[in-house]
């Protein structure tokens, strides 16, 4: 351990870890943009990225500076720091080539994987008991996506500083947690570097951090998340639950970007405007809008996984499962946007494959749309029996009440995704969702409880099973894909108070006015924005519908259109 730090009370010497690292990188990033405009190395706009400006590239090498000294000044040199430290290196230069020559993709990713393959050696690894010959290729794994996650999550000013910083500080608190002070100050170390780099790359960016940047954040984060505080086990899930968490937002970039890019026939290696980023930005938001939308989700997320931290593993499955439906959800939405356009020469051939008798495959393709419903729905069947389970026994199951769990619960989804499907839930389009599909979704939910509990008596008598628990489950599950389904409602509700478009009032507060709104509000990317309803009959004044307020009467007309800015008058 550095002998300064010796020096100084334990708290102090992490935290100025934290404020050095912001002060150096904040020193070396306007010393790198001038010397990158003095070389001619900037990023132009090209058609499938996204940024419109000339800015300068290389701010990777500031962050690698800053990091690398104050990580040698603060932090213990234990052999897994200095491991850390030269993989580090190892995917800073990978990436500087990258960013001055461009690699190509598979090049790239050998090299990429050789990385990863000398951190997994060092020890910087997933530890799986009694498996430990899957430690290697998962660890290799882990570090090759992390790195490329957020890779990909630098698309947008601020994006990869500002998760990356809001990463590093959760590994930070899970390391204090953990009473590990050297691990802890490490993670400090890259929360200042981001946050000293985000000064500069605050939209509007004055300089772009590149491969060598984003490399860098994504192996000290897979690396974070894997050092010393994780349990050895046999089960997967538990050893990566918390690190997936922290690094929810990238990961889920990632697998969005290239599921969608497959689904559309393009190469999942290739840039492109269609992120998470890009999407909210299309839908009206702006970049600074995106930015705290996505760094807030994943603090929110970072959160959850640190409340896991004292909850019982079932309860942290639970909570998973939530996560995850949530997140398939936004998915489905964003889904909508449409960021791809078929080129102008290859049209007559697209129409000609649409009228082509498809495979399963193709036809799986094209009704995607559903099957990412039934996941969602397969995902809420699970989090709701076991979550009637945490309920009606306080959280804290015995061995017996979870043998019998896991033995029914395949059962109960067998069951209970038979009875949504054979009450034609996948029928309905969702976007439109009303009272008669909420009784749909009873219906399927109330068949499918009685199914199971009629499967359960029959298999074991009920002996051992509470009854509560399938009246909790069957509250849980009906609320739980209710609220799935009106989750565009809410997404579009959100959107039109964060989009700024035309300030519009509507003459008439009865059937067709409430029709107009809702017809407003609905749209995927608003470009409206109803300021209120303007109504004759004087007893509606004051009245709200959905939200918005029946401000006067049609005398009242030019003072509201002056007033209020009123671009459009329905």
């Amino acid at each position: 351990m550095p002998l300064f730090r010796e020096l100084l009370p334990q708290n102090i010497a992490t935290f100025l870890a934290l404020g050095s690292a912001f002060l150096l990188t904040v020193l070396f990033t306007p010393l790198v943009r001038t010397l990158a405009v003095r070389m001619g190395l900037l990023s132009r706009p090209v058609e499938d990225r996204w940024g419109r400006r000339v800015v300068a590239r290389l701010g990777g090498v500031a962050m690698y500076l800053g990091l690398i000294f104050s990580t040698l000044f603060w932090v213990e040199p234990a052999p897994s720091v200095l491991a850390l430290l030269s993989g580090m290196t190892v995917v800073f230069f990978i990436g500087l080539v990258d960013d001055l020559t461009r690699l190509r993709p598979y090049t790239k990713l050998i090299l990429q994987i050789a990385a990863g393959t000398l951190l997994a050696a060092s020890g910087i690894r997933i530890e799986l008991v009694g498996i430990a010959w899957l430690s290697i290729p998962l660890s290799i794994l882990w570090f090759v996506a992390v790195m490329n996650a957020f890779n990909l999550l630098d698309n947008m000013d601020g994006l990869a500083a500002g998760v990356g910083a809001i990463g590093a500080l959760f590994c930070a608190v899970h390391a204090g947690v953990a009473h590990e002070p050297s691990l802890m100050a490490l993670a400090l170390v890259l929360a200042g570097v981001c946050l000293g780099f985000l000064v500069f790359n605050f939209p509007p960016a004055k300089i772009y951090m590149g491969d060598s940047g984003s490399h860098v954040i994504g192996v000290c984060l897979a690396a974070l998340a894997l050092m010393g505080s994780w349990h050895h086990s046999t089960n997967l899930l538990s050893v990566l639950a918390v690190p997936v968490m922290v690094l929810a937002v990238p990961i889920f970039d990632m697998c969005f970007v290239t599921i969608q890019r497959l689904l559309h026939g393009r190469s999942p290696m290739q840039g492109g405007t269609d992120h998470v980023s890009h999407r909210l930005a299309i839908l009206g938001l702006t970049e600074r809008q995106t930015l705290f939308t996505l760094c807030a989700l994943s603090a929110s997320v970072g959160g959850l996984s640190l409340l896991s931290l004292w909850f019982r593993p079932l309860t942290s499955f639970t909570v998973s499962l939530v996560v995850l439906a949530v997140l398939l959800l936004v998915a489905g939405y964003l889904a909508h946007v449409h960021v791809y356009e078929i080129k102008r020469g290859a049209k007559e051939e697209h129409l000609r494959e649409s009228m082509q008798p498809t495979t399963w495959i193709g036809t799986m393709l094209n009704h995607k749309r559903r099957i990412l419903e039934v996941l969602i729905d397969f995902t809420l069947v699970c989090g709701a029996y076991v979550g009637a389970h945490l309920l009606r026994f306080e959280g804290s199951l015995v061995d017996s009440q979870q043998r019998l769990l896991a033995q029914s619960l395949p059962i109960i989804i067998v069951l209970q995704m038979s009875c949504l499907a054979l009450s034609r839930m996948y029928r309905g389009v969702w976007r439109y969702a009303s009272i008669s599909d909420i009784l749909t979704i009873f219906k399927g939910v109330s068949l499918g409880s009685v199914a199971s509990v009629l499967a359960v008596l029959f298999v074991w008598r009920f002996e051992g099973f509470s009854r509560a628990v399938f009246i909790i489950n069957w509250l849980v599950l009906f609320l739980g894909i209710c609220a799935s389904r009106v989750g565009e409602r809410v997404f579009n509700e959100w959107l039109s108070r964060l989009v700024h478009g035309k300030p519009v009032l509507i003459v008439g507060a009865g059937d067709l006015g409430e029709l107009t709104l809702r017809q407003i509000k609905q749209d995927v990317a608003p470009k409206q924005r109803v300021i209120g309803f303007v109504d004759d009959d004087r007893s509606k004044l004051g009245n709200r519908i959905h939200g918005v307020s029946i401000l006067g009467t049609r005398s009242n007309l030019p003072h509201l259109i002056s007033h209020y800015h009123i671009a459009k008058v329905i």
